[in-house]
């Protein structure tokens, strides 16, 4: 019975088995809820909105795309392509709605991120589920469609996701997900949380990620794939990015969000108007602007602020707020859209109002002064500097509205005072009204004011001789009524620099061109700007871009105020505004930290641009641009600055040909050889600077063609000397056409060892070597290099070492010259009177110990018919022995074609001759033997001092008659003439 209870129960629990695992699979899963990932996490890495992964990170943007929420435009990517990938970011609007700026230094290097692994992983397959549940672990797909996901708080796995349309996908706690594939459309992921607290990273693979078809999703994404994470197809993506490769593409909204940051950031904002006094029939309007860090309204900040009055007494005062009425003496929150908020204040009585706004934990106030008359003017836009007529009203309440005080007239002696808003503390002056005499008529004058500074100020006018006591004005028909304290007003300037000096660092000039004056920095190094505010002076434009390029700009004076802590931010950028010399040139592009705003680094005299690159060479043009100051353009500044130079020389492609290719390439002493190669200038990121070609010679680099033997056992190996540069064309050194030096097919040799003799007439060589010749290039030294600035090779790599002098490194060309000293050799030939002998021919060269046949000759040639001969002895008059008429080539550095005729007509007598033959291969003959053919194979570097008498054509002595052994009687007369 105990057996059956047993079985019974087995059979339940099989049969219940699949019910389990399907409620296990829609409900819930927890495959590994203790498993955490430690030292991960983007936002130790992250420092904005959109970056790329060092070094060759691209991101590419087209069609329909806005992105939003940038530090200064900049997407930290090594590289932007742009629409129909011109690639050139000056040719877009995608950053909030403004030019992106391309920044390779804010790529950030990779995250170690931890081993994948989803060994014994499960599956999710959600379909039409709601609320479903999954916890933390190992996936090896997970498949979502028209569900409700909750995903709660630890460490994903997961092989593959895919969320298909109408999902809606909550992350509960702080979610990453390591993954390698992932696919998410038509579905919101995380729009009620933080961006940061759903953290995905994608580990490279062979599968693009990709966002698509109406996808909404808040999140934080790394990837380190080469294949591009892909946003398209209408998608709205809040957060931040890191990718080695990232594509936007279609309708795409990014709104970029550091949440990392936000609760630690403090909230900037301003708190408007800044006039402070008004009518008590009028109704003020207290606007709250946050702010972000360039100063401009913060339209992605959602929230509220506080709002509150120093004011104790009920009925007093009142605000308006969505047209609700509420006493001043209550505090009232006052909604935050889009980074603005306001509420109307209106005043019942003549009183002073203190207002305080709070967000978070940040406080501003400001006081508002209620009076029954005022003098007014509307608020004024000015330029620091130059003189402005405002027109100036006494205002006063008529029947609740706000009126012209047309009893206020006559010469009026006011006081004038400065006030301080934004920045709050004095700079280099104060705002200076030029009137003499001050006339009132119908309440009405017209003042001339001039600030030197910038910035927000109010200028406070006051009439001090009209009080309660001795000054009363018409208010209606038939009564008057009493001023209450002095009549005052102020009017609200914004003060604008008026364009910026762009001025050297120390000792820097900016006056160098590609014809004459210093040299600045090499093309692709920093170099420091200084851009200076300054006021307008009497003469100056005021329309236009500003031409700064005389120095006397830089002793202007300034505005001081631009740099205060608390003034108008605004955002100043350098650009290229064309190419200043060489004419035409190619304008390059302008690099680094292109833009800053004027609270960031400066001196107190000049912001300072330190980390401005040039791509190109010669001196360009400048513009400093600031477009948004207090609602104002500052005028745009240009300047030519220059002389930029290249960073340095590269050997783009060089060959060094040597003469014979037959066999193991070699070339003869005095044989020329062919030298190929290409030099590049270059920038600091290894672009060709195209410009260097139209420099002036003078401050052109000079090159260097030396020599050194490779073979060399001794620290001497310097044989420049040795090597014929005369056939190079001349002034290749210093002949660039744009970023480019070619020689071509140069001709070169390297020359015999000459040995010391009196007779200058006769070329007398001495035999050495072989030598392995390497070739490199190097930059003549010049002594002004501090001053104009000098180029040198990279990639310096082979020595040279000349005697008594220190070792200097060149930049070696591809190859070397397998040098050896060579000769050909006629052998003696000798035979029978009157059969045709032949004649040994071999090409030898010195192998260090001795002569020896240079077996990988095949090319060097010779004709038989240009050669002369010496009779030396003949047993009757006759001189008709010759050579054969032969051409031929050495095979592997021997010949054995050459024949001698002896000359014998049929059935003639014995004759005995001997003769010497030459063949001609030099410029010319052997001396003292009279030949007169000047016809030569021209192959100089195979002659040799046979004689004693210097180097000459190859000869061999013939002997006809010459008998040994058993053949006859040796001759009386053989043994001398055998050698003569």
């Amino acid at each position: 019975m105990r057996n059956n209870s047993c079985l019974k129960v087995v059979l339940l629990w099989l049969w219940l088995m699949p019910w389990i695992v399907q409620a296990m699979t829609i409900e819930s899963f927890n495959i590994n809820s203790d498993l955490k990932v430690t030292g991960v996490d983007i936002c130790d890495t992250l420092s904005l909105p959109l970056q790329g992964i060092e070094y060759d990170s691209v991101i590419t943007i087209s069609n329909n795309v806005n992105i939003q929420g940038l530090n200064d435009n900049i997407l930290g990517f090594s590289k932007g392509v742009f629409n129909s990938g011109s690639g050139d970011p000056e040719e877009n609007s995608y950053c909030n709605g403004n030019r992106c700026v391309i920044n390779p230094d804010k790529q950030v290097n990779k995250i170690n991120l931890p081993v994948f692994d989803t060994v014994g992983g499960s599956v999710i397959s959600s379909w039409g589920d709601k609320n479903k549940k999954i916890f933390p672990g190992k996936y090896t797909d997970i498949n979502i469609g028209k569900s409700d996901i909750i995903f709660y708080g630890g460490d994903y796995f997961i092989d593959k996701l895919s969320v298909h349309t109408r999902s809606e996908i909550t992350i509960e706690g702080n979610v990453r997900f390591f993954i390698k594939e992932m696919s998410i459309g038509g579905s919101n992921v995380n729009m009620s949380g933080k961006s940061s607290d759903f953290q995905v990273f994608i580990y490279d693979s062979n599968t693009m990620a990709i966002v698509s078809n109406n996808a909404k999703i808040k999140a934080y994404i790394y990837s380190e794939s080469e294949r591009p994470l892909q946003l398209t197809n209408t998608v709205e993506f809040y957060g931040s990015i890191i990718a080695r490769e990232l594509e936007f593409n279609a309708t795409v909204s990014y709104v970029g969000e550091n949440s990392c940051e936000i609760e630690a950031k403090p909230i900037d904002f301003e708190l408007l108007p800044n006039d402070t006094t008004f009518l008590t029939c009028e109704m003020v309007p207290i606007v709250i602007n946050v702010l972000d860090d360039n100063g401009n309204l913060n339209i992605n900040y959602n929230g509220e602020v506080s709002l509150k009055t120093d004011i104790a007494q009920s009925n007093v005062a009142f605000w308006i707020v969505n047209d609700n009425r509420v006493d001043v003496t209550k505090e009232i929150k006052v909604n935050i859209k889009k980074g603005q908020g306001s509420a109307v204040l209106k005043s019942n009585i003549i009183a002073d109002v203190k207002v305080f706004a709070q967000i978070k934990d940040i406080v501003k106030s400001n006081r508002y002064k209620f009076v029954p008359y005022k003098f007014y003017a509307e608020s004024q836009r000015i330029i620091a500097g130059k003189p402005k007529n405002i027109d100036v009203s006494v205002l006063s309440c008529n029947n609740n509205l706000v009126d012209v005080e047309t009893s206020y007239s006559g010469v009026r002696n006011l006081n004038f005072k400065t006030e301080y808003i934004s920045p709050s503390t004095k700079g280099n002056g104060i705002i200076n009204v030029r009137n003499k005499n001050i006339k009132f008529e119908s309440g009405k004058t017209s003042l001339n004011i001039m600030y030197p500074d910038s910035g927000i100020v109010n200028l406070i006018i006051t009439d001090p001789s009209c009080t309660n006591d001795n000054c009363t004005v018409n208010k209606t028909k038939n009564n008057k009524r009493a001023i209450d304290g002095e009549l005052t007003g102020s009017v609200s300037i914004f003060s604008r620099p008026w364009t910026f000096a762009m001025c050297p660092q120390g000792s820097d000039r900016f006056t160098g061109t590609t014809n004459s004056g210093n040299g600045l920095v090499a093309a692709g190094d920093t170099f420091v700007m200084r851009a200076k505010p300054l006021q307008w002076m009497a003469g100056d434009k005021v329309n236009n871009s500003i031409d700064v390029s005389d120095d006397k700009y830089c002793q202007r004076p300034i505005t001081p105020n631009f740099f205060a802590q608390d003034a108008p931010v605004t955002t100043v950028t350098a650009s290229v505004a064309g190419i200043d010399t060489p004419k035409k040139g190619h304008q390059g592009k302008l690099t680094g930290k292109v833009a800053q705003s004027n609270t960031e680094l400066h001196d107190n005299t000049a912001m300072i641009f330190n980390d401005l690159r040039w791509s190109e060479v010669g001196s360009v043009k400048l513009a400093m641009i600031a477009d948004s100051y207090l609602g104002m353009t500052i005028n745009s500044s240009q300047r030519a600055i220059g002389r930029f130079y290249p960073k340095q020389f590269v050997i783009k492609d060089s060959a060094i040909i040597n003469a014979h290719t037959e066999s193991s390439p070699f070339t003869y002493m005095d044989q020329t050889f062919k030298a190929n190669v290409i030099v590049e200038a270059q920038n600091a990121v290894g672009e060709p600077t195209r410009n260097y070609g139209a420099f002036a010679p003078r401050l052109k680099e000079r090159l260097l063609l030396t020599a050194v033997d490779l073979n060399s056992n001794t620290r001497l190996n310097d044989v420049s000397t040795r090597i014929d540069q005369s056939n190079l064309v001349v002034g290749w050194q210093h002949d660039w056409q744009q970023a480019q030096l070619t020689i071509n097919d140069g001709a070169l040799t390297f020359k015999r060892l000459p040995k010391n003799n009196n007779n200058s007439a006769v070329t007398i060589t001495t035999a050495d070597g072989p030598f392995k010749v390497g070739l490199g290039l190097s930059v003549l030294p010049r002594s002004e290099c501090l001053v104009s600035g000098c180029t040198d090779f990279a990639n310096k790599t082979q020595p040279l070492q000349r005697y008594n002098q220190s070792q200097v490194l060149t930049a070696p060309l591809n190859g070397w010259v397998d040098s050896r000293y060579g000769r050909m050799v006629l052998d003696d030939a000798s035979g029978v009177f009157d059969q045709p002998l032949t004649m040994p021919l071999k090409v030898e060269y010195w192998n260090g110990d001795q002569f020896t046949i240079n077996a990988d000759d095949s090319r060097s040639h010779f004709n038989s018919q240009w050669s002369c001969k010496q009779i030396i002895y003949t047993s009757k008059p006759h001189d008709k022995a010759s050579l054969s008429a032969t051409t031929n080539n050495v095979l592997q550095g021997k010949n054995y074609s050459l024949q001698v005729l002896p000359g014998i007509d049929e059935n003639e007598a014995y004759i005995k001759q001997q003769l010497r033959f030459w063949l001609r291969i030099a410029a010319q003959p052997a001396t003292n033997i009279g030949c007169i053919e000047n016809e030569n194979v021209n192959q100089p570097w195979l002659t040799f001092n046979w004689r004693g008498i210097g180097d000459e054509d190859p000869s061999g002595l013939v002997t006809f008659g010459n008998y040994r052994g058993n053949d006859r009687i040796i001759y009386r007369s053989e043994n001398a003439s055998i050698n003569p």
